[in-house]
């Protein structure tokens, strides 16, 4: 078993075709036995920034635990409504592997597709390997540290004009710190925030942070409310540096 997922943790790796960065800490969930497990969740969103309308918009996970290491593909996307017309604004599909080396650190390849429409992206293709830190688990307490490589291929819908380009290739760090504080037996507070500087660049900056208030309303049933932002210090051209997302939703747990 440790093989196998040694194999497919490499396979990951060397798969540079499929996609960016997801606040995948969100997803993650502490399982004793082995088997599937997941959620799917519906949100309703209020955009500011290079996106000003509402959506409602749909995400899940499905986890796969071997053992000591464990498997997850993870999905979010968006649909609205402007001036009466449907749309796709955004898709992320992402997919992970995590191997456990000790009680405090893990192995962690990752690909991922994306695209967001009104921030010009058609598409985002990115790989990556890194570690993760367990530096707190407590009952009511958890602190993660995250260090890892990523290589993105980008495609942006801009014309000839356009001062950003319209493909790039890019090598950057990617670091994550993350905690969970369980407020009451049934309320938690989950806050992320990544940072992303280009490896041959550190002015070519983006982050990522997220706060998350989950309430349990039940054993499979349970409410969110989100907010993140997201900055690029070299975003296309006409676009805004900063987004901001507001996300009111419930989730099921299987």
């Amino acid at each position: 078993m440790r093989l196998f997922s040694l194999i497919i943790s490499i396979f990951f790796f060397l798969a540079l075709n499929i996609n960016a960065q997801i606040n995948t800490e969100q997803f993650r969930k502490d399982v004793d036995s082995t088997g599937f497990s997941g959620n799917v969740g519906l949100d309703f969103v209020a955009m500011t920034g290079n996106t000003d309308f509402q959506l409602f918009s749909g995400n899940g996970r499905l986890n796969y635990n071997w053992g000591k290491d464990y498997t997850f593909f993870v999905f979010d996307a968006g649909y609205g409504w402007n001036n009466g017309e449907s749309f796709s604004n955004q898709a992320v599909f992402h997919l992970r592997h995590v191997i456990t080396i000790s009680n405090h650190v893990q192995i962690e390849s990752f690909i991922q597709y994306d695209n967001n429409k009104k921030r010009l992206l058609l598409d985002r293709e990115l790989a990556g390997l890194g570690v993760r830190l367990k530096v707190i688990k407590l009952d009511n307490f958890k602190v993660r540290f995250g260090l890892a490589y990523i290589y993105e291929i980008e495609d942006y819908n801009l014309p000839p004009t356009a001062i950003h380009p319209k493909n790039i290739s890019t090598s950057r760090l990617s670091t994550y710190l993350s905690f969970e504080l369980k407020l009451e037996h049934n309320v938690s507070l989950i806050s992320v925030t990544y940072f992303q500087p280009g490896l041959s660049d550190f002015g070519d900056l983006r982050s990522i942070t997220e706060n998350a208030i989950i309430v349990d309303i039940g054993k499979i049933v349970s409410l969110n409310m989100k907010f993140n932002a997201r900055y690029d210090s070299r975003p296309p051209d006409t676009k805004k540096n900063l987004d901001t997302i507001i996300r009111f939703g419930i989730s099921f747990k299987f």
